[in-house]
């Protein structure tokens, strides 16, 4: 943020499966709608010109910029121990800032908690978690806690 560059070492195998099963999620219905999802490799720069790598975002409409990304309707964040606090709050405040974005979850890989978060005027009013038997209306489908889970329990192998 800010002009500063942050050196970050790969994901927990948990991490990035949780990624994939919240892409794979997502993607038919942005599809469907027109839009496009994409993994970490995609850059988001925010209104406060900040870039980040989200693990998972949907897009709609025409490229800005063929290296980057400047709107998004959906983030995903899957937490790591070591950046759950910027990807909460500092993270949170520069996404909430993006037009058109409707929802903006963080995931815990470790336990069944998805935080959404659905800004309003750019601005981050609420937030709310989501836990065992909840599902989350997405605009591009539903989330089912428990199913992302299961699923990802089962197919991690470290824990």
């Amino acid at each position: 943020m800010g002009g500063r560059l942050f050196a970050m070492a790969g994901g927990s195998e948990r991490h990035d499966l949780a990624a994939g099963l919240l892409y794979a999620a997502l993607a038919p219905g942005a599809r469907r709608d027109g839009c496009r999802a994409f993994t970490a490799n995609r850059v988001l720069r925010t209104a406060s010109d900040a870039a980040y790598y989200p693990d998972v975002m949907v897009v709609c409409g025409a490229a800005a910029h063929r290296q980057y990304k400047d709107r998004a309707t959906v983030v995903v964040e899957v937490l790591s121990p070591s950046t759950a606090g910027v990807d909460g709050r500092e993270k949170g405040v520069a996404y909430a800032a993006i037009p058109g974005l409707r929802l903006l979850l963080l995931v815990d890989p470790d336990h069944r908690r998805i935080e959404a978060v659905r800004p309003v005027g750019g601005r981050i009013l609420t937030r709310e978690a989501y836990g065992p038997g909840r599902v989350i209306a997405t605009g591009y489908g539903v989330l089912d806690v428990d199913e992302l889970y299961d699923t990802l329990d089962r197919t991690a192998t470290t824990a």
